[in-house]
């Protein structure tokens, strides 16, 4: 074994049975596929478990997790998730989280409630701000106060529905609470809670961890502290580090957090769910609105228990399995399935769930009836028994191992740094008492899968057989639609709390409304100076000044204008095609993504999409496209491209390059029962898409008439790209044809080699495979042909628009048109919109209001700032907030003390560390941009000289003003929406989501 500094591994500096700062080192391994060096350890006294993956990253990450197993559905793990990060006795404040996340420089800072586990993650690229949130979240979980305020705040309280008359109904809010009633609005939850329910009703699995809203208030504030008390223990802790920083320097600083702490048994462990010797199956409904249609609007589930986490060649063996049954359009129990025309696509459960020490498989379909659930279960039996029968294409399992190992190998930050994925890799066997580095070394799995498939050809064959198709612990789910399921969930509800607002005597109603004001004082009330000076604090001094820049080289291809990013990427290689569309016609431009998507699904160059599909599995890492849209920083000009994205391995290119030349110059559209099929998915998935997003949504609404990147915006991606899919859908049968030929010349007009630019990043020997595979492309894609003469385009005038949705929580956007990236005003309503979110409206939406989320976000890019709110129960009062809160930064300096935390909290969102692939796009989009290193400097420079004057100067001068140029768009209940727009005079345009339009509020009636 090489224990030197092997493939890029950091020198081991300790070894097995090594003893220091309370800890013994248990085993030193290198793993030079993800080029770290692993120390596993525990601590001598308490038993607290540690894992270090010590790597020249300096983006270093540290977490803690418990196994929290819950009892019942109250919700308590989730809770006290987000209770114990409001304040400890060594920092008493009231929303510690919310203070680390306005003045550090983190770049994860989060907690996780799963099914049997919470887990605690931060991260940083600064040594000394990781350590002050690594020491605040130890003690913050170990040591938290969990006062009853904070109880009643993030879980849940009694109130009068009108805060100051304790006459009216009763109702329930609390920021957990809210939270839950909007997932549980979703179809996508709704179905993975009455799996999870259904499949192990005799396990820790069959409770909802995260809480079902009718049996949050079930939970006392004694079950709460309780459950602290059981399980928060060092001695039922997993403690994660990853990054550049020393394990001896870990070890001491968990010398001093650990310090008091002795050893106690704590009972965390999972009980497994009992095996059935029949199926079993269960129906149940979801929410949909009265605009759309019943009839095929069901899902159809199958799902078995397949797997233990404990033996991971097993789980990875069951993950190459699922990518081979159902992991692409030529996977043999997908196709059949969609094939036969029994649902639109596959449920969106469908695949391997890694999370759990009892791993389920789940497979069905959406978009079909209750009626057809028999005929989708024998299909599915069917189809199982005659892959075991005949077997697979040895391709597909080819394919299906080379997407395990090219996820194994990328580095990617999208969302989380890249030790946030190795930490939940480790987690899924270390919490279950297995080898935590067993998931990290895929490549030596990988080979171990390699040989004994070829030492047993009918390997995975058997592994069906035997844990599917021989497997009685299967559960059939059926889903239904109802136009009523929410109404009766309202009105059973109000019923309930009637009968307990009866049960209760006078004196008990007056005690719930003092509580509840109670609980609003203590809300409003602001941390003292001496409790807030007890965080540990980062200078702006201790910010680095200078920018991170990325490599960019501009040059050619056979005539193409290319842009080159030399960095390391783990032996990938990334590549982006941007065609230019910004001449196409505004009446064409709605069916631009869906032209992505058929290009990418359909078959090409004589093969069919099942084909196609199976060699992309086989030779492509990651593919997709979509249009895109945004200023330059000039603000004269909107750049519009449709973009590709490719990443594959080294030894891939050719062949992926080539697979890629395919589908752009030699697509084919023939195939109308495939294109029908795509349309429905991509129908679905938006509509599924609306609830749990629906903040998204209603900034898109709002902001559709401030420019023209805004108005593509909704055009590609919000209600009048879903409100299309629907229509086309609908009208398949009749015009597909047309639809085909439609999208025939919209290839034909895009996929040109004038219209092209082309980038690539990777290291210097990927980029030379990459130039020579790229010129082949190039030259096969048809010259440029004349650009098409379009008519000046004209933004229809902003509407207050209420969009009625099947969601017992609200979203509200407001968006104002605001000063532009080069503006000076730029860098201090960046500053501003972090100061906002973290501080005001925060405090007003989430804390004091119950909403799950609440956001200021500016544009500088295109020129906006917007108000959102999410999972949010309030409606009218979200929009009195937004205007107080411009109204008291407009007239009010805020303090040096909250400036010096919004300029960090802005520093560290301009900062935030990209993996490989990300660094070449975001290069490429500043090029379209016209941003230049210079700007980027600049504006870096100008966000830390920012003062509380320029601040409020910006609120004042270009923001308040423009309060009347802005534009309001709300998601939420018909009702809600009627009632808003009737007493706040808003004259609301109210939508269906899918149907015709009405006025509120107005003499107008129906507008269309």
């Amino acid at each position: 074994m090489c224990m030197g500094n092997c493939g890029g591994c950091p020198a081991p500096t300790l070894k097995a049975g090594d003893r220091l700062h309370g800890f013994t080192i248990i085993r030193v391994q290198q793993i030079p596929e993800i080029r770290v060096t692993a120390y596993e350890a525990r601590h001598d006294r308490c038993g607290a478990r540690v894992l270090h993956l010590h790597c020249d990253d300096r983006e270093n990450l540290f977490s803690i997790g418990f196994r929290t197993t819950p009892s019942d559905s109250t919700g308590l793990p989730h809770i006290l998730e987000h209770s114990v990060l409001a304040g400890s006795e060594r920092y008493p404040v009231k929303d510690a989280f919310n203070e680390l996340a306005k003045g550090s420089l983190k770049t994860f800072l989060n907690a996780f409630t799963y099914p049997d586990k919470t887990v605690y993650p931060v991260a940083s690229q600064v040594k000394a701000d990781f350590y002050n949130l690594a020491r605040v979240y130890m003690d913050l979980v170990l040591r938290p106060r969990l006062l009853l305020h904070t109880f009643q705040q993030e879980g849940y309280h009694f109130e009068p529905e009108n805060p100051s008359d304790p006459d009216t109904d009763l109702t329930i809010s609390g920021i957990v609470y809210n939270e839950m009633k909007g997932l549980y609005s979703s179809a996508d939850s709704l179905q993975s809670k009455y799996i999870m329910e259904g499949l192990y009703p005799d396990s820790t699995y069959g409770y909802d961890a995260g809480g079902d809203p009718e049996e949050i208030p079930n939970l006392t504030y004694e079950q709460f502290k309780r459950f602290h008390q059981l399980y928060y223990s060092p001695s039922n802790a997993w403690i994660f580090f990853y990054g550049n920083i020393t394990t001896r320097e870990h070890l001491e600083f968990l010398e001093e957090m650990l310090a008091g702490f002795d050893h106690i048994e704590v009972n965390s462990q999972i009980k497994d769910q009992p095996l059935w010797t029949t199926m079993r199956r269960i129906h149940n409904r979801y929410p949909i609105s009265r605009d759309e249609k019943l009839e095929r609007k069901s899902i159809v589930d199958l799902a078995w228990i397949v797997g233990d986490s404990r033996n991971p060649q097993e789980i990875l063996l069951l993950q190459i399995a699922a990518i081979a049954l159902v992991g692409s359009a030529g996977a043999p129990l997908r196709k059949a399935l969609i094939d036969s025309g029994l649902g639109e696509d596959l449920s969106p459960a469908t695949g391997l769930e890694r999370d759990l020490k009892q791993v389920p498989f789940i497979v069905g379909l959406r978009g079909t009836d209750p009626d057809k659930a028999d005929q989708i279960e024998r299909l599915i039996f069917d189809t199982l028994e005659k892959i075991v029968r005949d077997g697979f294409d040895p391709q597909l399992i080819h394919g299906a191992l080379h997407q395990v190992e090219f996820h194994g190998k990328e580095i990617t930050r999208n969302s989380m740094p890249y030790g946030l994925t190795l930490m939940s890799r480790a987690y899924c066997t270390w919490l279950y008492e297995a080898d935590p580095l067993a998931g990290l070394q895929f490549s030596t799995l990988i080979e171990e899968i390699r040989q004994k498939w070829q030492d047993e050809p009918r390997l995975f064959e058997n592994l069906i057989r035997r844990k599917i198709l021989e497997n009685t612990h299967c559960l059939r789910s059926v889903m239904e639609p109802s136009y009523t399921y929410q109404e009766e969930k309202e009105a059973a509800f109000r019923r309930k709390m009637a009968e307990y607002k009866a049960s209760l005597s006078k004196a008990k109603l007056e005690e719930i409304f003092q509580n509840a004001e109670k609980l609003r004082k203590e809300q409003a009330a602001p941390d003292s100076p001496q409790a807030l000076a007890s965080l540990p604090r980062l200078e702006l001094a201790d910010i680095p000044r200078e920018i991170e820049t990325i490599p960019t080289r501009k040059t050619t291809i056979d005539g193409v204008t290319a842009l080159e990013h030399d960095i390391f990427s783990n032996g990938i290689v990334y590549l982006d095609l941007a065609f230019d569309i910004s001449d196409l016609p505004d009446d064409l431009q709605p069916y631009l993504p869906l032209l992505a998507t058929l290009t990418l699904g359909m078959g090409a160059a004589g093969k069919g999409y099942d084909v196609m599909a199976s060699q992309i599995a086989l030779k492509i890492g990651g593919l997709a496209a979509s249009p895109s849209a945004g200023q330059t920083v000039m603000g004269e000009e909107t750049w519009q491209k449709m973009i590709f994205r490719m990443k594959m391995l080294h030894r891939n290119i050719p062949d992926a390059v080539r697979l890629l030349d395919e589908l752009l110059t030699q697509g084919d559209l023939s195939d109308r029962t495939r294109m029908q099929n795509l349309l429905a998915e991509e129908k679905n998935d938006m509509l599924s898409a609306v609830v749990p997003q629906g903040h998204a949504f209603a900034r898109r609404t709002a902001s559709a008439g401030l420019s023209l990147a805004h108005h593509r915006d909704e055009q590609w991606n919000g209600l009048a790209q879903l409100r299309l899919l629907v229509d086309l859908a609908e009208r398949f049968s009749r015009d597909g044809e047309s639809l085909a030929e439609k999208m025939a010349q919209l290839r034909a007009h895009i996929y040109r080699r004038g219209r092209v630019i082309l980038n690539l990043t990777g290291d210097a020997e990927g980029l030379d495979e990459l130039r020579r595979a790229l010129e082949h492309l190039v030259q096969d894609l048809p010259p440029a042909g004349e650009p098409k003469e379009i008519a000046p385009f004209r933004l229809e005038p902003p509407v207050p628009t209420g969009v009625a949705i099947q969601a017992q929580v609200c979203y509200v956007a407001q968006v104002l048109p605001a000063p532009r990236y080069l503006s000076s005003q730029a860098p201090a309503l960046s500053v501003l919109s972090h100061e906002l979110a973290s501080g005001p409206l925060y405090n007003r939406i989430r804390v004091q209001g119950g909403a799950y989320g609440a956001h200021s976000i500016y544009d500088s890019l295109n020129g906006n700032f917007a108000f959102l709110s999410y999972r949010d129960p309030n409606l009218e009062q979200t929009i009195k907030v937004y205007r107080q809160v411009l109204d008291e930064v407009s007239s009010e300096e805020i303090s040096a003390e909250e400036l010096r935390k919004a300029i960090i909290s802005t520093i560290a969102s301009l900062d935030k560390p990209m993996g490989p692939g990300a660094k070449g796009f975001a290069a490429m989009i500043w090029d379209f941009a016209g941003i230049s290193d210079e700007h980027r400097q600049r504006f870096k420079e100008e966000v830390l000289k920012t003062t509380p004057q320029s601040v409020r100067q910006v609120a004042a001068e270009y923001l308040r003003p423009r309060l009347d140029e802005s534009n309001l768009a709300v998601y939420a209940a018909e009702d809600r929406l009627k009632r808003a727009s009737e007493q706040m005079n808003l004259r609301l345009r109210i939508e269906p989501l899918l149907g015709r339009t009405k006025v509120s509020g107005s003499a107008e009636g129906e507008a269309g």
